[in-house]
């Protein structure tokens, strides 16, 4: 069947509507919703469009036009209310970031298919056309949502996201508790109530910058100092991090400083018109002295373990027996972590105690992923024998 029918909705562009919407969907025992925001050319995205489906109807409320959003916070919010979304934590990442709201009584279509035998992530369209046998059109995922009016092939299209998310909610709800994984499922979402979940290193660019470990301390220094001026730039124009310093040019800023400015200025991998422009805070930073609180920053930067190519064949073999168990399981093997992650984890033997992911993996294997070197295996009679 083919999705993309016309679908009703209330226009809300005014703080008296908004009020007056909100105190009804505060009374419904369950709200989806999703939004259209712009985050390109700027440091501060940009809230575009919130979608809302519920009993009682379906409603499009303009961010643009309402400046006070609270009575929709308080939704968002409300523990008697289940909010229903996919991929929902972008959704909550923006608002917490912007605002510092936490949503409460979460249900996410993406994580709930990623424990019913779906990858994760898995988009929208996929999910609504294998479980609800509905085909929808492919539409304006990159749009001018900032434009106004917005078309009405627009507002249809932002609909969509939102009026299948309850029968969604509904289907993969019961095959959750029919597999016994409604509790896992849980777990995961719970995370995206919590503060922690959402919180990043403001230095964290600069700590995980692959020459961060080489560099002396000045010059280490100098790079931490570089990244937190190119984001404060950013924040106090609201231009995207890379229209004030593209990060392609930061390692051979940092490599040329400690030459002097005729160094960076006769590179020829660095653009003239920035050295023209910003040359003299270039050197300004770099010469500026080290505080303390510096070199507690520094304290965080990740330890580089080189490993062996046999080491990493034994991680290899490892995650693919992660793998294997999971199809088998049916759950996806992004949520257990991803493969990025798993050298990091078996030196946090905590990281899992009674989590749900031991379930999955059963306690054989993650003993394995707690002390790899285990791991053995070798090539014998013309078989790949693993112990």
């Amino acid at each position: 069947m083919l999705g993309n029918a016309t679908t009703a909705y209330t226009f809300v562009n005014t703080a008296t509507h908004l009020e007056e919407v909100c105190q009804q969907l505060n009374e419904q025992e369950w709200v989806g919703f999703d939004t259209e925001f712009i985050g390109e050319k700027r440091y501060y995205t940009l809230l575009c469009l919130i979608q809302i489906d519920c009993p009682v109807g379906s409603f499009l409320i303009d961010p643009i036009a309402i400046e006070d959003l609270s009575p929709f916070f308080t939704v968002l919010s409300n523990p008697a209310v289940c909010k229903i979304t996919h991929a929902g934590e972008n959704d909550y990442r923006l608002l917490f970031n912007k605002f510092k709201i936490l949503p409460k009584n979460i249900f996410d279509t993406q994580i709930a298919a990623g424990f019913l035998g779906y990858n994760y992530p898995t988009a929208f369209r996929k999910i609504v056309e294998k479980e609800l046998r509905i085909r929808l059109k492919k539409g304006f995922a990159v749009a001018e949502w900032d434009a106004r009016p917005l078309s009405q092939k627009h507002l249809q299209y932002a609909l969509n996201d939102v009026i299948y998310l309850e029968e969604l909610y509904t289907g993969l709800s019961e095959k959750l508790r029919s597999s016994e994984r409604a509790e896992w499922c849980q777990e995961e979402m719970d995370k995206l109530e919590t503060a922690e979940y959402y919180y990043i290193n403001p230095h964290a660019e600069a700590l995980n910058n692959n020459m961060m470990p080489h560099l002396g301390v000045k010059e280490q220094v100098f790079m931490l100092r570089l990244f937190n001026w190119r984001k404060l730039e950013a924040q106090r124009k609201d231009y995207s991090k890379e229209m004030i310093l593209q990060g392609k040019y930061i390692n051979q800023i940092v490599k040329n400083i400690q030459q002097g400015a005729s160094a960076l200025k006769n590179n020829r991998l660095l653009p003239k018109s920035f050295f023209k422009k910003y040359g003299e805070l270039l050197i300004e930073l770099h010469e500026q002295p080290t505080t303390e609180e510096e070199l507690e920053i520094l304290k965080e930067i990740p330890v580089k373990n080189d490993s062996s190519p046999f080491e990493d064949i034994t991680y290899d073999i490892l995650y693919a027996l992660i793998k294997r168990r999971c199809i088998r399981q049916g759950v996806s093997q992004n949520l257990i972590f991803p493969k990025s992650s798993l050298k990091k984890f078996h030196k946090n033997p905590e990281w899992m105690a009674d989590d749900w992911r031991v379930k999955v993996l059963g306690k054989d294997l993650v003993a394995l992923i707690k002390r790899p070197h285990r791991l053995k295996y070798t090539f014998k009679d013309g078989q790949f024998i693993l112990a």
